[in-house]
């Protein structure tokens, strides 16, 4: 989760950008949030965040900066897919804009015990055709969740079984405890459908001809990859209804062709808009910048040359110039990252304090190339090299600082070739040993640290570990962390993982972003927190108040 769109290492297949290992609340955080509650974005202003009027708008048009392929996340997880997909579909449980785990279409949930999850369906629930929501429909999407085609089902992996226990009740329960479930039945790893119509439609999905079946607040009501989707107000929506009724998302991934259409009213703004470019966008809208949670980092493929060898990952990370990159290329809208999990991730389970005490103790990797010489002189390869980094056409950022660390790395005598593909073609090819060196640029959709590490880091997790990483302390750790209750103990248990890792350097981290929302002036975005993207956010678009 970039969004892309966001950032967004997008995962395909089993690569989400792909987090595997989907975050999670402590016991105790879980249950205090297991009675119904209204999810954020529905209560009151607060007085201090943007609100709107509801005014009804017939028709909204905004920008995106890439396509998608297929509107089936279990097929292709970029942060767009979850932008189109999230407004048409649900999952048990929800995701608020600031990340906190909230009712969806179960309206309570509890955990007897540690292996055990039960789910009560809400009454009012139906899908787009009118037809109800039953735990038919709900078992029949978790079991195309699990499928071993599915690039879910890394997720639902330590699950024993799933029941329906009663007429509006689903009961899951584990093979062994893991906290991490938590977040599982949330959209990122959950998007609920008809059991009829995944029955009808098996392996079309998503297409522009089957198109989508959910009971979010709008339908799908045309797809055409590399051009647009069509959504319709859904008036089935168990949620109030939002303003806009009609919306249309258009792929323009040409910068100046956005920024063109924006000034001359052919859109009405634009999402995920990468922060180099959202500048230029100031005089003609309403441009909002909001930390996303998201990161960027290089992976170092640690089981191949030249990257097994510590000393030319050391070299790198000297050669890269990050404070000049988050300066230089994101105009300040970004922070120099010291590992992967951004710091407001830890919310949950550690003070701000004990957070800034270990990321204090990280590696810093300053930007000096006499130090990257001397490290590649140590290894084998002091001669120098060559290789390839590419990135995706939605990412003109990476792409910047990519031909940034190449100046650098030109002078130790190495030969970096960046290269540009299309966002389809760079999640197609984001898999564990598929190239030497590679990007990573992740956007969470849960606010649990381990939806990173457990992805990343973990030796297990073979589907998503970019640098064929392994170290015993790491797995010790993130195996501790998936067992424990208590918030503190976990987050200590994470915390050993992330910095057990970064002395090891299978990742360059670059930097923390922001992501970039940018509307017509008449127009409002309510609470466009870090997870925003990742559930109906359409429905907090609203006119501004006179």
């Amino acid at each position: 989760m970039h969004s892309e769109p966001n950032g967004q290492i997008e995962r395909r297949g089993v690569l989400r950008a792909a987090g595997a290992g989907i975050g999670v609340l402590a016991v105790s955080a879980i249950l205090s949030a297991c009675s119904p509650q209204k999810p954020e974005g529905d209560g009151p202003a607060d007085g201090t965040a943007a609100r709107g009027a509801d005014t009804p708008i017939d028709t909204l048009t905004l920008a995106l900066p890439s396509s998608v392929s297929t509107l089936d996340v279990s097929r292709e997880s970029g942060i767009l897919n979850y932008v189109v997909a999230c407004l048409a579909q649900e999952s048990l449980l929800s995701v608020g804009p600031t990340g906190k785990l909230q009712p969806g279409l179960a309206e309570s949930w509890k955990q007897p015990d540690a292996t055990t999850y039960v789910y009560t369906l809400r009454r009012d629930a139906k899908f787009s055709d009118g037809t109800e929501v039953t735990a038919d429909d709900v078992l029949a999407s978790i079991e195309a969740a699990r499928n071993e085609g599915s690039g879910l089902a890394y997720a639902w992996a330590g699950v024993a079984s799933v029941r329906a226990t009663g007429a509006r009740e689903i009961t899951v329960r584990l093979t062994k405890p893991d906290a991490a479930f938590s977040w599982t039945p949330t959209p990122g790893t959950l998007l609920i459908s008809g059991k009829a119509f995944l029955a009808r439609n098996e392996g079309k999905v998503g297409t522009p001809k089957s198109l989508l079946l959910g009971s979010g607040p709008y339908r799908v009501t045309s797809f055409a990859p590399d051009d647009h989707v069509a959504l319709e107000r859904n008036d089935h929506w168990w949620g109030d209804l939002p303003s806009v009724r009609s919306l249309k998302l258009s792929f323009i991934p040409d910068a100046g062709t956005r920024l063109v259409a924006m000034k001359s009213g052919s859109v009405d703004g634009a999402l995920d808009l990468p922060s180099d470019e959202a500048r230029t966008w100031e005089s003609a809208a309403e441009v909002a910048y909001t930390g996303d949670r998201s990161v960027v980092a290089l992976a170092f493929d640690t089981a191949r040359a030249p990257f097994d060898d510590i000393h030319v990952r050391k070299a790198f990370a000297h050669a890269a110039d990050r404070a000049g990159m988050t300066k230089g290329i994101l105009h300040g809208r970004a922070e120099v990252a010291s590992t992967l999990v951004s710091p407001d991730m830890w919310g949950d389970l550690l003070t701000a304090d004990a957070v800034d005490t270990a990321y204090g103790k990280l590696p810093a990797w300053d930007f000096d190339l006499d130090l990257a010489r001397a490290e590649l002189a140590k290894s084998a390869h002091g001669g120098g090299f060559g290789l390839d980094l590419t990135y995706p056409s939605s990412g003109p950022q990476l792409g910047k600082a990519a031909l940034a660390l190449a100046a650098s790395l030109k002078e130790l005598g190495i030969t970096l070739n960046v290269k540009e593909t299309t966002l389809e073609q760079w999640i197609a090819d984001l898999l564990p040993g598929k190239k030497p060196l590679q990007f990573l640029w992740y956007h969470p959709v849960t606010g649990d640290p381990a939806e990173l590490t457990n992805a990343y880091l973990d030796g297990q997790a073979t589907a998503t570990n970019l640098p064929h990483y392994a170290n015993g302390v790491v797995d010790k750790a993130l195996a501790a962390a998936r067992t424990t209750v208590d918030p503190t103990a976990r987050g200590a248990h994470l915390m050993t993982a992330v910095t057990a890792a970064a002395a090891d350097l299978p990742y360059l981290p670059l930097w923390w972003a922001q992501t970039a929302t940018a509307f017509s002036k008449d127009l409002v975005f309510e609470e466009p927190g870090p997870f925003a993207l990742v559930g109906p956010w359409a429905t907090r678009v609203k006119k501004a108040a006179s």
